[in-house]
């Protein structure tokens, strides 16, 4: 009997832990959203620089170069491999939102699992605390 609830116990800590994981990586999933739509302000907002401009291009954290905007609507998009195409800003948009509902949908599969798990751990809980009494 005492193994049992010894098993149930690990069982139910595994399960605590992969919930916290699970939620943790939601979490990632929701700054990467504002990420994202801080990516498509950005390009809207680029939409509306005029040509000649010179603005402050970001190199890496706090390190920036002065660039002049040669054309505000055509963008160079690393689509992998080493290969990059031109892109206008409305399709650029456009893949980045494709990548918001990609990482919706992730979030809402791990939301899932979340709550999978989470009523297992009720189930265990309820019989750990069963086999106590």
């Amino acid at each position: 009997m005492k193994e049992d609830i010894k098993e149930k116990y690990m069982e139910y800590k595994m399960l605590a832990q992969q919930i916290q994981e699970l939620q943790k990586q939601v979490e990632n999933m929701t700054e990467q959203q504002a990420e994202v739509k801080g990516m498509i302000q950005g390009l809207d907002d680029l939409k509306k620089t005029k040509q000649g401009t010179e603005i402050l291009f970001p190199i890496s954290s706090g390190i920036f170069t002065k660039a002049t905007i040669k054309d505000p609507n055509e963008l160079l998009v690393n689509v992998g491999s080493n290969v990059v195409v031109s892109k206008d800003v409305e399709s650029a948009k456009k893949l980045l939102e494709d990548n918001i509902e990609e990482i919706k949908n992730t979030q809402a599969h791990l939301l899932a699992q979340v709550e999978i798990f989470a009523e297992k751990a009720v189930k265990l809980e309820k019989e750990i605390e069963a086999a106590t009494q």
